[in-house]
């Protein structure tokens, strides 16, 4: 608790103890009781005012604290009068977590006061010194807070959501003694350590709502992309654990009832392969498959496995030089890119992919 370092003259002006007559000359009174009282200015550096014959009273403690409370409302009057009280850009983080996911995102957006500020001076202890109305359409309110040290600066909690005003509040440590004994020292200290921080602004531009819909748009291509690579995960242990079949030479053997359907939408698929289906954008998707193997190898039993993309529902405009050379070479005659390595091809289209499937029937990727 600071000492009264400051009182009220005659005229109801503060004055500082540094500036006025020492002892009962300093014809100054006490701000919360209006007693009488005395300048102590001796050789120590707490000089304070105290009332006379030493009748303090517990009320009157909060005298020091009202003081600094209307120093730092007249300084804040001052930086409005010379324009120099200029708004800092409010910063909201906008979070979204889950099991898969911890996405964040900051938004911020510049706001300024209409108009002038229609100060309250005499306002409580937790109520408003001044409101303003700003350009995002808002009023706002200001509140004055005092901080025993540094540490304590935090920001001040944020207003509820359904609060239609902003709230601005000027927090400052509490001044060491030595910088209370006269006006232009205690100035200086509010100019060093004083600072406007925003504790709410209604989201009026949109911006959070903007933030929050992106956030939970990029949560769901993450998840849906790691459904697909664990979907294609599973299928390649599936391929390699799938039983034997006899080998077989030359070309590949004719449809027989066992083999279920070829699709002709994925040129050159293994017999029941799963197929996962990729859209991109508007104009191009992709499936990814199995490719039989023809030759004497068979491929169930085969170390390798061969995979390849093929555009879906069919060929569109562009579709061989589509996908990046590290992916996969454009087989043109084929109708198919034929792909390096299975997990590179996952990996580029599960980043850019907005929407993903696995099916072993194409017919159920039909206006995805």
């Amino acid at each position: 608790m600071i000492r009264l370092f400051a009182a009220l003259d005659a005229l109801g002006a503060m004055r500082f103890i540094g500036e006025v007559e020492r002892g009962g000359d300093c014809g100054c009174v006490c701000p919360e009781c209006g007693s009488p009282l005395v300048a102590r200015q001796g050789s120590a550096y707490d000089w304070h005012f105290a009332h006379e014959a030493a009748h303090e009273r517990p009320g009157c403690d909060a005298g020091a604290l009202r003081m600094l409370r209307r120093l730092i409302i007249e300084h804040l009057q001052e930086q409005v009068r010379v324009g120099a009280l200029v708004l800092p850009a409010y910063r909201e983080t906008v979070a979204l977590q889950g099991s898969l996911v911890h996405l964040r995102e900051q938004v911020q957006w510049g706001a300024q006061p209409m108009g002038e500020w229609q100060w309250r001076v005499d306002a409580e202890q937790d109520g408003p010194v001044a409101r303003a109305r700003l350009d995002t359409g808002v009023d706002v309110r200001l509140d004055v807070r005092t901080v025993e040290t540094a540490s304590s600066q935090d920001l001040p909690p944020a207003g509820d959501q359904g609060d239609t005003s902003a709230r601005l509040v000027f927090q400052c440590r509490v001044p060491p003694v030595q910088a209370l004994r006269e006006r232009a020292q205690a100035v200086q200290h509010l100019q060093t350590h004083g600072e406007l921080v925003w504790a709410h602004h209604p989201d009026t531009l949109g911006l959070v709502q903007a933030a929050r819909q992106r956030l939970a748009e990029r949560g769901r291509k993450i998840y849906g992309n790691w459904l697909s690579m664990v979907d294609a995960q599973r299928q390649a242990v599936a391929d390699a654990a799938a039983p034997a079949v006899p080998l077989f030479y030359g070309p590949a053997a004719p449809a027989s009832p066992e083999r279920a359907g070829v699709h002709a939408c994925a040129p050159l698929h293994a017999a029941n392969a799963t197929f996962t289906f990729y859209r991109l954008n508007d104009q191009e998707a992709w499936l990814l498959y199995l490719l039989e193997r023809v030759g004497p190898s068979d491929w169930r039993t085969a170390q390798q496995k061969f995979y390849a993309l093929a555009p879906f529902p069919g060929p569109f405009e562009g579709w061989s030089q589509a996908l990046p050379p590290a992916v996969g070479q454009a087989d043109e005659a084929a109708g198919i890119v034929r792909l390096h390595g299975f997990l590179d091809a996952v990996t580029y289209l599960s980043r850019r992919a907005h929407t993903t499937r696995s099916s072993r029937n194409p017919a159920d990727f039909d206006g995805l």
